[in-house]
């Protein structure tokens, strides 16, 4: 079954298909079997279903049926002229892909993340890599709310860099970014680090819904100077 309950992850122009169900059979390219060639059959059923999300979306826009490959670092390799990311979670998959040049009325998208994570706590431990001492305070002001948010800024993190890794192709620890949440507008922002060719901030939004949180970060193609 696709679900159709986070479409406003994402800025308009940017398709997002999730789905629960599984495979019926792999569906996948010659070259992507090969990639998935020791996987077991757990991982290849959730694997096929990414990608079968992946080439949903791709069709949305007018794309091509084509491959997706995994690249160096196993990250998704997109057709020329699209940009996307995929995630997997206890069953549910999704990707949400876009056109580097977009129709009139959308803006440019540079780069997509998208992470999801069961809606659990994390350890102290854990937490304490994941969040600088900022976060970690304003973790303390909202116990009790009933969210996850120690896992959410670990979603959000994680969907941060899906976005900047294939531009930047820069390895980040989770304190390198800053996250910044309004729970009213279930949007948050990402301070980064000084990256050569990277923008100071990045925009995301999350959703919560059936036991899994959903974090999407997008990166907005700079106006011309």
């Amino acid at each position: 079954m696709v679900e159709e309950t986070h479409e406003h992850l994402f800025p308009e122009g940017v398709i997002l298909v999730a789905r629960r169900d599984a495979a019926e059979g792999l569906d996948l390219f010659p070259e992507e079997l090969q990639a998935m060639s020791r996987a077991t059959p757990a991982r290849l059923r959730e694997f096929a279903l990414g990608r079968r999300c992946a080439r949903e979306a791709l069709a949305r826009l007018g794309g091509p049926r084509v491959a997706i490959p995994m690249g160096r670092f196993r990250d998704p390799v997109w057709p020329s002229g699209y940009v996307g990311s995929i995630t997997h979670c206890q069953g549910f998959c999704a990707a949400a892909v876009a056109r580097t040049q977009p129709e009139s009325g959308s803006c440019a998208i540079r780069g997509l993340g998208l992470d999801s994570e069961p809606i659990a706590s994390l350890s102290a431990e854990l937490a304490g890599v994941i969040c600088t001492a900022n976060e970690c305070e304003w973790l303390a002001t909202r116990q009790g709310d009933g969210i996850r948010w120690d896992r959410l800024f670990f979603c959000a993190k994680g969907s941060a860099y899906k976005c900047l890794f294939p531009t930047t192709h820069r390895f980040l620890e989770f304190r390198d970014l800053l996250v910044r949440f309004d729970p009213e507008h279930s949007s948050f922002d990402v301070q980064l680090p000084n990256l050569f060719g990277s923008p100071s901030h990045l925009l995301g939004r999350y959703k919560i819904r059936d036991a899994v949180l959903l974090a999407g970060t997008w990166m907005e193609e700079s106006a011309p100077s």
